[in-house]
């Protein structure tokens, strides 16, 4: 009996002792793991205001006034130098058998050096070959298309936009890194998408494909530092039978190969994809509005990114997106989201506090929503060139944007923690456009592109299936000023203004109307030209007519910029020869706030005078009043005038008998 209850005993500290140790292990991995996700999050805090951090938005058809489908893109990324130029490719016919190179892109300054691309790529000022990471099989026809650092928009009527994201795995190429096994950038996807594609569908399945075949990488940091917050993709694409998706893909497992998935944006919805992936719950069974990698939830499974006894459904953004503890990356994403949603619906009242956490069971702002209004693409211009005016967080108030309401923010000193605000348009935008697909029109597509920062800058039409660019938008380098390059004029303007940003800005967003107007209306004139034309012809009348467009624009904005140097300078406004003119004053709040009524402070000494006496100044408005009472004489002021007169001349005979000591005293009244 002793002998039973000892075992009972012993068996029953054996289990509490096994529940206490597992429940710490428990503890222990739960911590490890949060910590592991807090040094994530902390290296997100560091690493994502750096990142190519760009604005992505798309509309369905039933969104937009003319039944188009829109996608607008703004490339954040220039902060080092971009190439600026502006690529038409060609359409090309090609041998069978024949092998597509597959190239490492820059974003300085050549991109590529690839004469087989197009010859815009051909090697200049003896530019060395770029050598291909790889080869593919080529096709036997690709179309035209439109080049930046992404493919933007073809012959066809295909158009794309893209926004970095971060995510919970990465990926290097291959032959530059030694630890590198993948062949495709984003920058290649796209490209190869606009080559061989007509519809979203096929542009998405073909680019999922080959990043799974072939690897998908982003070259972001190193094996040993890995940059996850610039890891991964989001392109928006769209095309003329209507439809247009959202498109997310990141490395696989092993830093190899690639995860994918695609939603389609419904019909009547607008859609912002501010740096993160934002396709959630994924019914796959609906062929209609998902696609996926086959591995899509497997690999979540895999790497305990996903459980569903514990998280419930699968949702794509909560397994692979880094969820940051801290309020700089939901905020620096959210912030956006709230805003485009609330610009297009204001109705829904969204939070603007909320931030953008994708994680399991946790209610953010939505996929999509529908506008309260039909869109036309200066709808998209309009939000592009948000800094959040007329809400809390506007960045042309405050003490932040000093005495001009100026919006720009640059990069603090890393020795003081904090941030700022992240606005839609940002000095350090390289270029950002509207693109429309247009299933009604015998021209297919229109790009609106503008250079620099979207605030500062006019965007231009470009037609689908163009063979040429104007010179301006292919000649400019961010090294080397240069008055014939269409980036310089826009990046002078941005600039110049941050001088008094609220008093010169109106008179520049005033010409961007101007001529913006004239841009829509080249459009309905071209459109009434064509519509009898064949394909041929009407690619060339587009042409000729949004070339020289371009060079009308590019020397308005420096006939612009001459204006604004003259007009605006060494604190005057200038208008004219004239001898006086306005004054470009400091408000009153910014000065009370700068410390400028407490001048001159203790640093000046008084002189000993000053303690015996009180300088009492007579206001000439007061003097003025007595001879500007009356336009005419009358008794009562000539009274006035003698009893003065009277007054001077006693003081004058007073002051002329005093001794020249007396004189010292000046004009002011002793102290009694």
């Amino acid at each position: 009996f002793v002998d039973n209850r000892v075992c009972v005993c012993v068996c029953v500290c054996v289990y509490f002792f096994s529940v206490l140790v597992s429940g710490c292990m428990s503890f222990i991995i739960s911590f490890l793991r949060a910590m592991a996700f807090i040094r994530l999050g902390l290296f997100l805090l560091a690493m994502v205001p750096l990142g190519d951090a760009c604005t992505l938005i798309a509309a369905g058809k039933d969104a937009t006034k003319d039944g188009s489908v829109m996608v607008s893109h703004t490339d954040d990324a220039g902060e080092g130098t971009s190439d600026l130029r502006l690529i038409n490719v060609p359409a090309q016919d090609h041998g069978k058998d024949s092998l597509r190179p597959v190239y490492s892109f820059k974003n300085a300054y050549p991109r590529v050096v690839a004469e087989d691309r197009s010859p815009l790529y051909g090697p200049k000022d003896g530019e060395a070959a770029s050598e291909p990471l790889g080869h593919i099989p080529q096709v036997e026809h690709t179309y035209a298309y439109f080049d930046q650092d992404y493919a933007i928009m073809n012959e066809v009527g295909l158009i794309m936009g893209e926004s970095t994201c971060a995510a919970k795995t990465v990926g290097w190429s291959t032959k530059e890194y030694s630890y590198g096994y993948n062949l495709f950038s984003i920058h290649e996807l796209s490209k190869v998408a606009m080559e061989r594609c007509a519809t979203a569908r096929c542009a998405i399945q073909l680019m999922g494909d080959l990043a799974v075949e072939h690897g998908f990488y982003a070259n972001a940091g190193t094996s040993t530092a890995p940059d996850f917050a610039d890891s991964a993709e989001a392109l928006a694409v769209g095309d003329r039978t209507g439809e247009v998706w959202m498109f997310h893909v990141m490395t696989g497992a092993r830093n190899r190969s690639a995860v994918w998935a695609a939603q389609r944006v419904p019909d009547d919805s607008v859609v912002a994809a501010p740096n993160s992936f934002i396709i959630r719950q994924m019914d796959l069974s609906d062929k209609d509005n998902f696609m996926a990698s086959p591995n899509v939830k497997s690999f979540a499974k895999e790497m305990g990114w996903w459980n569903p006894r514990r998280d419930g459904e699968f949702d794509f953004a909560a397994a692979y997106a880094v969820s940051d503890p801290l309020p700089l990356v939901p905020l620096y994403i959210g912030r956006r989201m709230w805003r485009i949603y609330t610009m297009l619906a204001p109705n829904l009242k969204l939070n603007p506090d909320l931030g953008y956490l994708p994680i399991f069971k946790h209610r953010t702002y939505p996929f999509s929503i529908v506008p309260v209004e039909k869109l036309y693409p200066q709808d998209f211009m309009r939000i592009m060139r948000d800094h959040y005016e007329g809400t809390p967080f506007d960045m042309t108030k405050g003490l932040a944007a000093g005495p001009f309401g100026n919006p720009t923010r640059w990069i603090g000193d890393k020795s003081v923690s904090g941030a700022w605000e992240r606005s839609i348009s940002v000095f350090r935008a390289s270029y950002s456009f509207v693109a429309v697909s247009r299933p009604r029109s015998p021209i297919p597509a229109i790009l609106w592109y503008g250079h620099d920062a979207p605030h500062g800058t006019v965007y231009v039409p470009f037609f689908s299936g163009q063979t040429s660019v104007p010179e301006s938008y292919l000649s400019s380098k961010q090294s080397v000023f240069d008055p014939t390059g269409a980036w310089w004029a826009f990046n002078f303007i941005n600039n110049w203004c941050q001088l008094a940003f609220n008093v010169m800005q109106p008179e520049v967003t005033k010409e961007q109307r101007r001529l913006e107007d004239l841009g829509k209306q080249l459009v309905a004139d071209i459109d009434r030209k064509v519509g009898h034309l064949p394909r041929e012809q009407t690619v060339k009348v587009a042409e000729k007519q949004q070339l020289h467009f371009a060079r009308q624009v590019v020397t308005a904005w420096w006939a612009l910029a001459h204006k604004l140097i003259a007009t605006y300078n060494n604190g005057a406004i200038i208008h004219g020869e004239v001898e006086l003119s306005n004054k470009t004053t400091y408000p009153a709040w910014w000065l009370k706030k700068v410390g400028y009524e407490g001048w001159p402070g203790n640093t000046f000494i008084y002189p000993k005078i000053y303690q015996q006496y009180n300088p009492t100044f007579a206001p000439r408005s007061a003097i003025l009043s007595v001879s500007n009472a009356s336009s005419s004489p009358n008794i009562f002021s000539l009274m006035v005038l003698a009893a003065f007169g009277s007054l001077a001349a006693f003081a004058l005979f007073h002051v002329t008998q005093r001794g020249p000591q007396a004189r010292t005293v000046y004009e002011y009244e002793a102290l009694s």
